[in-house]
């Protein structure tokens, strides 16, 4: 009988320390923000970070579930605080040469920028979970940015 079989080596198997990552299930951590509304801090989930950049004088973060979050705190100080709880970040140089961090691990493609992208955009970073787009355009090169995803 396969499955008794199966059933029996199940708790070796779970023992085995090359599936122990794959099955260990971590619980998210979360980072207090402060938002733009005055209202008490909101936690973030860290995990679920895709870009941290400023828009409209304000400190924006863009989630995975395309909910962005709007903060009084400076760019770095939260990009700091989120690097501190685990989160691969890389930073680039928006359009309006200000510091991006990047979720490292939310990049689904590195290609040229377009012609849609305004002047001063020499890459174009695609990202899961962007609220108004799919894509970031950057300063640096395509090579600069896999030098900074392959750096980490």
């Amino acid at each position: 009988m396969p499955t008794r079989r199966l059933l029996l080596a199940l708790p070796a198997l779970l023992a085995t320390p090359a599936l122990a990552p794959a099955l260990a299930q971590q619980p998210p951590r979360f980072v207090e923000i402060v938002p733009t509304e005055g209202r008490g801090a909101v936690h973030l989930a860290v995990t679920q970070v895709v870009r941290i950049g400023r828009a409209e004088g304000a400190t924006v973060i863009d989630t995975a579930a395309w909910v962005q979050q709007r903060t009084v705190e400076p760019v770095d100080s939260v990009a700091r605080r989120l690097s501190e709880a685990g989160l691969r970040l890389i930073v680039l140089t928006d359009l309006a040469n200000g510091r991006i961090f990047l979720a490292a691990d939310r990049v689904v493609l590195v290609r040229e920028s377009q012609e849609r992208h305004a002047v001063g955009a020499r890459a174009a970073v695609v990202m899961v979970g962007l609220r108004f787009g799919t894509d970031v355009a950057v300063r640096e090169s395509v090579a600069e940015v896999m030098a900074a995803l392959a750096a980490r």
